[in-house]
C-alpha cells in the first residue's frame, strides 16, 4: 500500500446536543434483511444452546461476569439505542462526546450514540467511519479533531467499517470529506456493491475509490491494519485489527465494524476463524465499536481515560483476560446459532 507524508496539524470545537430521533428515522431507515435470532424463550429452552453457555459462564469467571451478561444472550451485543427500543424505554439524548485519546495513537471523535476513530501515524491520519450526513462530519467530526490539533487534511485513508442500503450511519461524512480533503475512500467491496446502487439523493455516499478483501492490510508510515471480513451484520463488515500504544506499550485491538451478530452458520464460521486465526496470533486484547456500548460502558470508560490519562486503561484487557474473553464470544455465538436452527430459524 503507498505511504504519503504528514504535513502539520492545528485547530476548535461546536458543542452540540440533540435529542435522539426513533432509531429508523434518525440513521435513514433500517437494515431491510436483519438478522433473526431465537427469542429469549426459545435459547433458553435450548438444552444444546446452553452447554455453550454453561462454559462461557465458566470463562467469565468473576472478572469478566459484566462481558458474559451482555454476550451471552438471545441477540447478544446490540446498540444501546436498539437495547433500549426492544426493551419499550424511551431513547436517550444524545451529545456531543469530549474528544478522547483512548490510545497514544488513536482518538474517538463524534456523539455518544454514534463515533468515528483517528489513528495517527508518522505519515498522516487514517480515519475510520464518517458519521451520518455530510452536516455531522462538517461540524462534528472536523472541529473535533481541530479541538484536539488533528489536521483533517492530513487524513491520507478513509475506512468505512461496513454500509447499510439506505442507511448512512458510517458512511454519509465520507462523501463531504472526500470531496474536501481528497483522501482515499476504502470498503468492503460487498459493501460497496450493496450501498451504492441505494444511496439517498440528500446523502450522497462517496465515490467508489479501493475495495478491501479479507485478509488484505493498510500501511500508512509505521503502522499497519489487516482487514477480516465479519459476514453477517452486513456482507462486508469489517474487522479491523489495529495496532495501538498506551504509554509507550504496543498492543493490538479488534475494531469490529458491526455487532456481534450471527444469523447464519457462514457467518458463524467466519467469525470463530477470524478468533482462532486472526485475534490468537495477534493476541488481540480489546474490542472497539462505533456504536458506544454495544460492548462495554465505552462512554464511561472515556470519562476515566481523560480523568486520570496515566492510569490503566479499560479498554485493555490484557493477554489472558481477553483470552477468555474471545473463548466466551465464540460460546455464546455458538449456542445462538444452535438455540435458532433448533427453532427452525433461518440460516441461510
Amino acid at each position: 500500500m503507498p505511504t504519503q507524508m504528514l504535513r502539520g496539524a492545528t485547530l476548535a470545537l461546536a458543542g452540540l446536543l440533540i435529542t435522539q430521533a426513533p432509531l429508523a428515522a434518525q440513521r435513514g431507515g433500517g437494515d431491510p434483511r436483519p438478522p433473526i435470532f431465537p427469542t429469549p424463550e426459545q435459547f433458553a429452552a435450548s438444552a444444546s444452546a446452553k452447554m455453550h453457555v454453561d462454559a462461557a459462564r465458566k470463562l467469565a469467571g468473576t472478572d469478566l461476569s459484566k462481558e458474559f451478561e451482555n454476550t451471552c444472550s438471545s441477540t447478544g451485543p446490540q446498540r444501546v439505542a436498539l437495547a433500549r427500543q426492544a426493551a419499550g424505554l424511551p431513547p436517550l439524548k444524545d451529545y456531543t462526546v469530549e474528544p478522547t485519546k483512548i490510545f497514544d495513537n488513536v482518538w474517538f471523535l463524534g456523539l455518544a450514540s454514534q463515533g468515528a476513530f483517528v489513528i495517527t501515524t508518522n505519515q498522516g491520519l487514517i480515519l475510520i467511519d464518517t458519521l451520518n450526513t455530510t452536516e455531522e462530519a462538517r461540524d462534528i467530526l472536523v472541529p473535533s479533531m481541530q479541538k484536539v490539533g488533528l489536521d483533517p487534511a492530513q487524513i491520507k485513508y478513509i475506512v468505512l467499517s461496513h454500509g447499510h442500503p439506505g442507511q448512512t450511519d458510517h458512511t454519509g461524512g465520507a462523501n463531504y470529506l472526500q470531496r474536501t480533503y481528497k483522501p482515499r475512500v476504502m470498503m468492503a467491496k460487498e459493501d460497496w456493491d450493496a450501498t451504492l446502487p441505494a444511496q439517498r439523493p440528500e446523502r450522497p455516499l462517496a465515490n467508489r475509490d479501493m475495495d478491501i478483501t479479507h485478509g488484505q492490510t493498510l500501511t500508512l508510515g509505521d503502522t499497519t491494519l489487516t482487514f477480516t471480513i465479519l459476514v453477517g451484520h452486513t456482507p462486508g463488515t469489517l474487522g479491523i485489527f489495529m495496532p495501538v500504544k498506551w504509554h509507550g506499550e504496543s498492543h493490538v485491538v479488534l475494531l469490529h465494524g458491526g455487532g456481534l451478530q450471527h444469523p447464519n452458520r457462514e457467518s458463524l464460521n467466519r467469525f470463530q476463524d477470524v478468533i482462532s486465526t486472526y485475534v490468537t496470533r495477534m493476541n488481540a486484547e480489546g474490542i472497539l465499536n462505533a456504536h458506544p456500548g454495544i460492548y462495554q460502558d465505552t462512554l464511561a470508560d472515556m470519562e476515566a481515560i481523560r480523568k486520570n490519562p496515566a492510569g490503566a486503561n479499560p479498554l485493555l484487557y490484557g493477554r489472558e483476560r481477553a483470552g477468555r474473553y474471545w473463548k466466551m464470544m465464540t460460546e455464546c455465538a455458538e449456542a445462538r446459532v444452535i438455540a435458532m436452527e433448533g427453532a427452525g430459524g433461518r440460516t441461510q
